[in-house]
């Protein structure tokens, strides 16, 4: 049995104003906006006139247990504004929304297995899922990110109908208690979040108070630096990047002359050309030093970034665009999957908590255990070397999937009517020690050289040398399919012919004679 209907009409709990629709109570927006309030939409921007004074007392005031509005709007504009960590803040979200997901089931039971189907059928397969994943993740820059559920409940089984990203402003943390609050309308005042009506994504980035380990907290320190730099860097190449124009007058030049002399001089910069009197000079002095000092603007702005791609996504190589960097230091790559792994763990847990577990409940009724939505990690593999092993240890007996190897190639299994690739087939007649050795030669890629699979006929060959029998040729083809090396299959070779008559012996020297001798020829060219 399902839960008693566990919305309330908002208007009676908290006085707030109803939300713009005319919704249904059970479906109403609970964190809508309000103009010219505390949930406005919209801002006036702060970055614009930051400086440092005034950005040590907004993360002064975030130490202390506040939450003001604006240290979340600069947040906010810092992505905006700044590309490089726009661009690694989005790798690091990306690399995340890219995963797939799926529903882990409690057990194979007829109920266990039709929660299972719904919270795949209404939550995974929801068409708006993947905008809640990314918008969850706006909490790795903030701290926290909030999305409404509006839920339907006109049917017979209730499911969300939508999620609403809400602008982190609306809402501020309780001093006392840590706990997440909405922002009143009017004045300081916040409320609590009702039950079942929000997903809080609140990654555990760094220990301590939740509004300070978002990225954004570090971020600022160095985007202020950046800042400053390319300001005073682009008044430098305005001030000292355009050479100097110097204008020289004779001692009988008049007044005209001179103002004559200075508007040529001004027009320079511009016209690229001017008229002046023949007793006039006009000369361009370039600075020898300018590229050199302007070097100092560059090195800082390009370490503020690489700071900051160390701060995102735990390593620089990626972001700067080193060459084979990654695949020099695979350290920084597995930083980087740890990062990965981690942010898709915690998104799991959010998901779970605030939204499968209540969906359960109001269909289904408390469980014992519940259906978990899971992000499939996959972990970085070189394919290359397992493809080498493959082929290597296949013929030592090694078993291996064909799905997992299609997978791995990232290829998909042919149908019946395709057209496919084959092994060229063994040539008729290549039996015994040849087709054991030809079958080892194909496996491992590698050109075998092969005796002749039919050995000339005693009576024809003019060097007198005598052809494999067939039971030689087939104890010879066990030993090499029990053999693990050379000894293992000269020990091999010495149990099996034990029993052999003399005659069978002789013909086995006589055709390891001959191999050496022809082998002699080639080497010898004789």
């Amino acid at each position: 049995m399902r839960l008693k209907n566990p919305f309330k009409k908002r208007s009676s709990v908290q006085g707030l104003p109803e939300p713009p629709g005319g919704e249904e109570p059970e479906t109403s927006q609970l964190a809508f906006a309000v103009p010219n309030s505390n949930r406005s939409l919209w801002s006036g921007g702060l970055v614009r006139g930051l400086t440092p004074e005034k950005l040590a007392s907004i993360l002064d005031a975030v130490r202390q247990g506040e939450t003001p509005a604006e240290y979340l709007e600069i947040a906010g504009e810092l992505e905006q504004r700044d590309a490089h960590y726009r661009s690694v803040l989005s790798t690091r979200k990306h690399a995340v929304e890219g995963l797939q997901i799926f529903v882990q089931g409690t057990g194979d039971s007829a109920q266990e297995k039709e929660i299972a189907a719904a919270v795949e059928g209404d939550i995974l397969n929801h068409p708006d899922i993947m905008d809640l994943r990314k918008n969850a993740l706006d909490a790795l820059g903030k701290g926290f990110s909030v999305n409404e559920i509006i839920w339907d409940t006109s049917g017979s089984r209730w499911k969300p109908k939508t999620f609403l990203f809400r602008d982190p402003r609306w809402f501020a943390y309780e001093k006392e208690t840590g706990v997440l609050r909405l922002r009143e309308p009017a004045g300081n005042g916040i409320v609590p979040l009702e039950p079942f009506r929000f997903v809080i994504h609140e990654p555990n980035l760094l220990a301590g108070m939740q509004i300070t380990s978002g990225l954004s907290f570090t971020a600022l320190f160095y985007w202020l630096i950046k800042n400053y730099d390319i300001t005073s860097w682009a008044a430098f190449a305005d001030r000292f990047g355009y050479p100097v124009r110097l204008g020289k007058y004779g001692k009988k030049a008049t007044k005209e002359d001179i103002a004559t002399l200075k508007r040529a001089v001004a027009a320079i910069g511009s016209d690229v050309g001017a008229v002046i009197p023949d007793s006039m000079i006009i000369e361009i002095v370039e600075s020898t030093t300018t590229g050199t000092n302007s070097l100092v603007y560059q090195k800082l702005a390009e370490w503020v970034d690489k700071e900051l791609s160390k701060l995102v996504l735990g390593q620089t190589a990626s972001a700067e665009g080193t060459p084979g960097a990654l695949g020099g230091q695979p350290g920084q790559e597995e930083v980087r999957q740890d990062i990965c792994r981690a942010d898709a763990l915690q998104f799991d847990q959010a998901i779970n908590r605030d939204l499968v577990i209540p969906y359960v409940n109001f269909n289904f009724g408390e469980q014992a255990a519940y259906p978990r939505i899971k992000t499939k990690l996959v972990e970085s593999k070189n394919v290359q070397m397992i493809v080498d092993a493959v082929s290597k240890l296949a013929p030592m007996g090694l078993k291996v999937k064909k799905a997992e190897m299609l997978t791995l190639l990232g290829l998909s299994a042919p149908a019946e009517d395709d057209e496919v690739l084959e092994q060229p087939a063994v040539p008729a007649g290549m039996t015994g020690f040849n087709s054991a050795e030809q079958r080892l030669a194909l496996n491992a890629g590698e050109a075998a050289e092969v005796p002749d699979p039919d050995p000339v006929d005693p009576g024809e060959d003019a060097g007198g040398f005598i052809a494999v029998s067939d039971d030689i040729a087939g104890v010879l083809d066990k030993a090499l399919n029990k053999a693990t090396d050379f000894k293992s299959f000269e020990k091999e070779l010495e149990k099996l012919a034990s029993e052999w008559p003399a005659d069978k012996i002789a013909r086995l020297l006589a055709v390891a004679t001959f191999k050496a001798r022809v082998k002699g020829m080639e080497e010898f060219d004789t």
